[in-house]
């Protein structure tokens, strides 16, 4: 049985889902090292060394879910990962491409710190993968945009704001970030590092996670209100 609103060819098999990973790597990968202490284990690691899950909500096609997309021990979670090709696929094209997993780990980091922190983590997505023609049709948009290239994604997180919300992705250090205060979103992609619309932000702590011992970590992103079985339902 397919979730919810999730057609046959939108759920990938497992052997597309594993090419997709191996084309486009861990955001590990490209994370470069902030911290003063060599010998310290960089916390955005520790964050990846879990099971990752997203919540997600997509205003425009009334869709939210929430799912694991990647299972520590077992890899890629092949249902997982087509419920996030779903939710942020071209909804006025009516478009579903494979996603950067990259973007999904930017994302799952992201999260995952708030949740350490006690913060809410709901993503609301206003746009996602889209299709060359509707991104052309956009006032201001670029013409080599990442969002054409299924490797960016406009957010906001209710209870968080947009600006404290561009700084931590900054902090991340991964790709490009874009701050509209005005228009209440953050911009994030895994292409190259570079930030407009307000001054780089530098991270001087030596750990965003100083304090929390592994058995914290485990408690919070363990917690009972991660996701039992991913599906997408509708508001």
């Amino acid at each position: 049985m397919l979730p919810v609103g999730m057609s046959q060819n939108i759920l990938m098999s497992r052997r597309s889902i594993v090419t997709a990973a191996i084309a486009a790597p861990l955001a590990m990968a490209a994370l470069p090292a902030f911290a003063n202490n060599p010998g310290q284990r960089d916390w955005r690691a520790v964050l990846l060394d879990h099971d990752r899950f997203l919540d997600l909500e997509r205003p425009q096609s009334g869709e939210k879910a929430r799912f694991y997309y990647y299972r520590k021990g077992q890899g890629w979670d092949p249902r997982g990962y087509a419920i996030a090709c779903t939710i942020l696929r071209d909804v006025v094209s009516k478009k579903t491409v494979q996603i950067d997993a990259k973007l999904l780990d930017l994302l799952w980091i992201a999260t995952a710190y708030l949740r350490v922190k006690q913060l809410p983590a709901k993503i609301i997505v206003t746009s996602g993968y889209r299709t060359p023609e509707f991104n052309s049709s956009l006032e201001g948009a670029a013409l080599n945009s990442m969002h054409v290239k299924a490797k960016a994604a406009d957010i906001r997180i209710p209870g968080v704001g947009t600006e404290a919300l561009a700084n931590l992705i900054k902090v991340i250090g991964v790709g490009g970030v874009g701050t509209y205060i005005s228009k209440n979103f953050v911009h994030l992609d895994v292409g190259s590092v570079r930030t407009w619309r307000q001054a780089y932000y530098s991270p001087y702590e030596e750990s965003w996670l100083a304090g929390y011992s592994a058995l914290d970590l485990e408690s919070v992103l363990a917690s009972s209100d991660t996701p039992e079985q991913g599906r997408i339902v509708y508001a």
